[in-house]
């Protein structure tokens, strides 16, 4: 029986006569008896027969019945479901951020996205930018977000909200110092690179070398997030994006800004191939807005004079 079947055979057995099914249903009559004709022609057997004047269900109509209400249950929590997707108040949402948004923004939008969609549902991963193209190419994940990835002709990028490189440094370096925006401020002391290439770090690193400044690392490390815990242990300097430095703990580490200032965009990534879901737009926004937010924290937390780069 096809589902059109199923449906006007339960609206008859519940209703007990044409009329009324078709009142139920909200069709004419005429459509319930066609219906129900195609029905008993598809079964092989009739599932009505007339009694003075009435259609009384047959033996075999009642127990097809019982298992057409147990079946109608999943029906409805399938129309549920697709009602509650529809509104983007429930579902699994797959998603991958390069650690360093992992640790700083991304557990705020989360925590946002949740507080409106209780019933959403997240698989969550920690990858870098490279990695997330490969979940996404592989469709395991529903979107990914990173600072400045390289473009990927099979991936749709959007770019978010702006930030920031700035400097990091430990707090006690700047006790006694009258000018710590100075590079001579910086000489000598040990430096934390970070040793995966990136777009961003690439142009970090042009832009140091421009300036004739090529501070030589002590420390090597794969994400921002690693390099910001070194630098509130005192093991160096290291330049970060601005949500990573944010999230540093004040009575530790002291940040300031680039002069000339190093911009980045943050990114969403998705495969060029699939549909826009509601709830990736959604967490977009709420990680947009946890972006918004850290800036703000950011810039109470940055000393009044810049790093003179060159």
């Amino acid at each position: 029986m096809r589902l059109r079947h199923i449906e006007v055979f339960r609206a008859m057995m519940i209703a007990g006569s044409v009329s009324e099914a078709a009142r139920m249903l909200h069709v004419s009559q005429p459509v319930v008896s066609r219906i129900l004709r195609h029905s008993e022609t598809t079964l092989g057997f009739a599932l009505f027969e007339r009694s003075r004047g009435r259609l009384a269900a047959t033996a075999e109509a009642r127990a097809l019945f019982a298992q057409v209400q147990r079946a109608w249950g999943e029906i409805e929590r399938i129309e549920a479901l697709a009602a509650s997707l529809r509104r983007g108040s429930s579902g699994l949402l797959r998603v991958a951020a390069t650690p360093s948004l992992a640790t700083s923004l991304l557990p705020d939008a989360l925590a946002a996205l949740r507080a409106s969609h209780p019933g959403v549902a997240c698989d969550l991963w920690a990858s870098h930018s490279r990695q997330i193209e490969e979940h996404l190419l592989a469709f395991e994940i529903d979107a990914g977000f990173a600072i400045e990835p390289a473009p990927h002709v099979a991936l749709e990028l959007t770019p978010l909200v702006r930030g920031e490189i700035v400097l990091a440094a430990p707090r006690e370096w700047v006790a006694g110092v009258l000018r710590p925006g100075e590079r001579a401020w910086l000489a000598q002391r040990p430096y934390i690179a970070l040793a995966e290439a990136t777009p961003l770090g690439e142009r970090l690193a042009g832009l140091l070398a421009e300036r004739t400044w090529r501070p030589e690392p002590v420390l090597r490390v794969q994400t921002y997030a690693l390099a910001g815990t070194l630098v509130a242990q005192g093991l160096g300097y290291a330049f970060l994006d601005g949500y990573t430095a944010a999230a540093l703990d004040a009575e530790r580490v002291v940040l300031l800004r680039l002069d000339p200032p190093v911009p980045f965009d943050l990114f969403m990534l998705r495969s060029a191939s699939a549909a826009r879901s509601l709830l990736v737009g959604r967490l977009a926004a709420c990680l947009a807005a946890a972006a918004d937010a850290q800036a703000r924290r950011l810039a109470a937390r940055i000393l009044g004079v810049p790093l003179a780069l060159g």
